[in-house]
């Protein structure tokens, strides 16, 4: 059944003084999906003290939000074909960690943290799932590709949001990945200095440790340093050594590796950082059935305990930057 939602007026509160207004409708207005909320937007339906806005308008503390339009609860999940019983039992299956202010699950490749053109099923729409013994709707803290494996910290309320949401910002949450990337690596340790993006604008920064390799493949420990979107992929590539099962980013170099497979072998292993508490807490995902399998029929060794997966000295690393 669709519940209309009588929009009126909202007075923006201290909590989201200099915030953006995307990311103020993505915590006010939950019932309505973010790619929506920004269709509404460009539409000039959702307005500041009754003018038409971007998503990256920044609000003050006073500031009057409205819609020009009634606006109404889109279709249940069930009608959509976006939520199911089953569908919702498997996410709860995804937490590999909970407590009071987060959950961090340990997503499939293949599943999408939010929706998009061809999406159905996301982890995004199936945030209720995820409430446990809380009220409170919980909050998407950070993204990682679609075809990733891999830890997703999700907030439990709006003040953990900012929390962890600024420690991502700020850089403070230490992430190492793991990936298995096509052919040999010229050096075993190495700081890649490459800018990505649109015109290769982008300042980016990873570091990789080699663990294991042989002829054709390489077992790789991975720490981004800088956050930019696809940079592991994109920085990989670069270097000639993209990851195995990459579909997005190909190099004419290792074509030969990667026709036959299916499953992009990049895994969002663990995440460090100083606890609300300002404890330090680690967090770590299993390897996905697939990755374990490649890593066993290439003769790697697939026990994670037997590899230093520690990013020290770092200021050694071979410099790659051309």
């Amino acid at each position: 059944m669709v519940t209309k939602k009588k929009i009126k007026l909202w007075t923006v509160s201290r909590d989201f003084n200099s915030q953006r207004l995307d990311y103020w409708l993505k915590k006010n207005i939950s019932f309505i999906t973010y790619p929506t909320l920004c269709k509404l937007l460009r539409k000039g339906i959702v307005r500041v003290n009754g003018k038409r806005v971007k998503n990256n308008t920044v609000l003050r503390i006073g500031d009057k939000i409205n819609f020009t339009r009634t606006i109404q609860e889109e279709p249940s999940f069930d009608k959509k074909e976006k939520y199911n019983k089953k569908f919702a039992e498997f996410i709860k299956k995804l937490v590999v960690y909970k407590d009071e202010f987060k959950i961090l699950l340990n997503k499939p490749s293949g599943l999408a943290v939010q929706g998009g053109t061809n999406v159905k099923l996301n982890i995004d729409i199936m945030l209720d799932s995820l409430k446990f013994n809380l009220e409170e709707r919980p909050k998407l803290v950070h993204r990682i590709d679609k075809q990733t494996s891999g830890l997703l910290m999700i907030a439990r309320s709006l003040p953990s949001s900012r929390y962890y949401g600024e420690l991502f910002k700020k850089r403070e949450i230490e992430k190492v990945y793991l990936a298995v990337v096509c052919g040999r690596l010229k050096h075993k340790v190495a700081k890649i200095d490459l800018k990505i993006g649109i015109e290769k604008s982008l300042s980016s920064i990873t570091l990789y440790k080699v663990l294991a390799q042989n002829n054709e493949l390489s077992f790789l420990a991975i720490k981004p340093i800088t956050g930019r979107k696809h940079q592991i992929r994109d920085h990989l590539n670069s270097i000639g050594n993209q990851i195995y099962g990459e579909t997005k980013f190909k190099s004419l170099k290792n074509s030969e590796f990667v026709s036959d497979v299916k499953d992009l072998h990049l895994h969002s292993y663990s995440l460090k950082f100083q606890e609300q508490n300002k404890s330090i807490k680690k967090i770590v995902a299993p390897l996905p059935i697939f990755f374990m399998t490649t890593l066993s029929e290439n003769g790697f060794d697939n026990d994670l305990t037997n590899y230093d997966l520690e990013f020290v000295e770092s200021e050694n690393f071979k410099l790659i930057n051309k």
